[in-house]
């Protein structure tokens, strides 16, 4: 937990700069089912396992919470704002299903 709260906010806040958008919160805990989540408030919650993927896909996990401030959906403009800032998200959405059990 301390290593994602040490290295995921400078992240998210980058990111986050990048789509003009503004989580009003990061929380973190260690789930089993979740990545990660966007709540109505935008609150954004992360897995503390993430530390444990590659940096690639831990930017994709971001990225996707993320576009739920401004989406709170998976249809087709969240993935068009995700695709926007990561072209082959695609790849990611595989990569971390090897990790997903």
């Amino acid at each position: 937990k301390n290593e994602a709260q040490k290295h995921i906010p400078s992240h998210v806040h980058l990111w986050a700069e990048k789509m003009a958008l503004s989580p009003t919160e990061i929380r973190f805990r260690k789930t089993k089912r979740q990545w990660g989540s966007c709540s109505g408030k935008n609150v954004l919650n992360f897995n503390t396992m993430m530390m444990k993927l590659p940096q690639d896909v831990i930017q994709y996990i971001i990225i996707h919470e993320l576009a739920h401030i401004r989406h709170k959906h998976h249809q087709k403009d969240f993935w068009q704002l995700v695709e926007h800032y990561l072209p082959d998200y695609k790849t990611q959405i595989t990569e971390l299903k090897k990790y997903t059990t």
